[in-house]
């Protein structure tokens, strides 16, 4: 059952990047068909047992399970009671719920996941590789194909945003790791998969530079350098040939590589950190309105008057403490921090056991719940997901 539950996941991921956005505005059939593949993912049983307290009561699970159990209670309870007392509108409620219910992803999907963890882990890591190409695809085709613009302008993101769903740069990193190791062992087939590999996770990171995306660009470009030597290590010859046909792209583009750092570094100047700061202070200003407020927050549905946008009233802040702050207030804040505290110690024991997997896993983590909105998406929680399976099981993916 458990590796059905997983082939569901990854089916819908792959709808997830092929016809879905980040963030959809309405429920579509594709949205509706993700949301049936979840539900068939997580069942009916542990949903009600996480409802009821029963898990609370289990011997023998590991450590982040009855924090995260406990943190999911406060923060979709208390603010929600909250919104309905504040008499919030249902549908911005529902706007708030619903991404909750995605990052604590890995309370629901773990324990089912669990029966077949090399099984659940190669398709939650294939499905998400493969919604992240498929955004990214989805993303040029909007741009007509213009890689000659890259470096030589700063391309628009588009409306739907489609190159901030976290499975972007985690394509852009997994693939071409995975993608090496493919191509040190086996036939000239798993070669060649691992040359697509390799393709792959260009096509994404050229599209992150095309559009300027700072944040990923950096992470990925750390996450490379972390990885060098440890592939030089496993495969060297197939790690050098990999090096040099980097080299040899940028001495053959050099405009596009130096005019994209050049962009990067222009859209600093003008942009800076993108009003962050400003929206902290009005989040900060939300939370201190009241006793009640900074305990309890304003509640699921409540809006913000956004400087990031304008000055708008908005459902979303850009980083995810502001959010929880303004609407969960400071013992929300607490309960989140508390299970991403429990979770943290899977993704560094998954950096130390799997560093390809555990650097595809940490770098969008590390931009989704920093300084992001994609801490609302889908694929944060199966990120989530995916880095606590791997590191329960603690073996290699994929088999090399």
């Amino acid at each position: 059952m458990a590796s059905w539950r997983a082939a569901g996941l990854f089916l819908a991921l792959v709808l997830y990047g092929l016809l879905s956005v980040p963030a959809p505005a309405e429920i579509r059939p594709a949205e509706a068909a993700i949301g049936a593949l979840l539900v068939l993912g997580v069942g009916l049983l542990r949903p009600l047992c996480v409802a009821t307290g029963q898990t609370l009561l289990e011997r023998g699970s590991p450590q982040w399970e009855m924090p995260a159990a406990l943190a999911l209670a406060v923060l979709l309870w208390c603010p929600l009671m909250r919104g309905v007392w504040l008499d919030w509108a249902p549908g911005d409620m529902v706007r708030d719920v619903v991404p909750l219910l995605y990052l604590f992803l890995p309370v629901l999907l773990v324990p089912m996941l669990r029966a077949a963890p090399d099984r659940a882990v190669g398709l939650l890591a294939g499905g998400l590789a493969v919604a992240g190409v498929g955004f990214a695809l989805r993303w040029w085709k909007q741009a007509d194909w213009g890689f000659g613009a890259v470096g030589v302008r700063a391309m628009a993101d588009g409306g739907v945003y489609l190159l901030n769903a976290p499975s972007v740069l985690f394509a852009a990193i997994a693939l071409p790791a995975f993608g090496i190791g493919m191509l040190t062992q086996g036939g000239w087939l798993r070669r060649a998969a691992g040359v697509a590999s390799i393709l792959g996770g260009l096509l994404c990171l050229v599209a992150l530079a095309g559009a300027v995306h700072r944040m990923a660009l950096g992470l990925a470009a750390v996450a490379f350098f972390a990885l060098g030597p440890w592939w030089l290590r496993r495969a060297p010859l197939a790690a050098l040939g990999v090096g040099t046909a980097a080299l040899l792209s940028v001495a053959l583009f050099p405009e596009m590589l130096f005019g994209a750092l050049g962009q990067a570094a222009e859209k600093t100047r003008l942009a800076g950190a993108n009003t962050r700061w400003e929206e902290a202070e009005a989040a900060l200003g939300q939370a201190l309105s009241s006793p009640a407020a900074f305990l309890f927050g304003q509640g699921w549905g409540a809006l913000l008057a956004n400087p990031a946008v304008g000055g708008w009233r908005v459902s979303y802040t850009h980083t995810l403490v502001t959010y929880a702050l303004a609407k969960t207030g400071v013992i929300g804040l607490c309960a989140l921090i508390a299970y991403l505290g429990g979770i943290a110690p899977c993704v560094l024991a998954l950096l130390r056991s799997d560093p390809a997997l555990g650097w595809a896993v940490s770098a969008p983590l590390l931009m989704a719940l920093g300084a992001h909105t994609s801490f609302k998406y889908l694929d944060t929680g199966l990120l989530l997901t995916l880095a606590v399976l791997a590191a329960e099981r603690g073996k290699w993916l994929p088999p090399r």
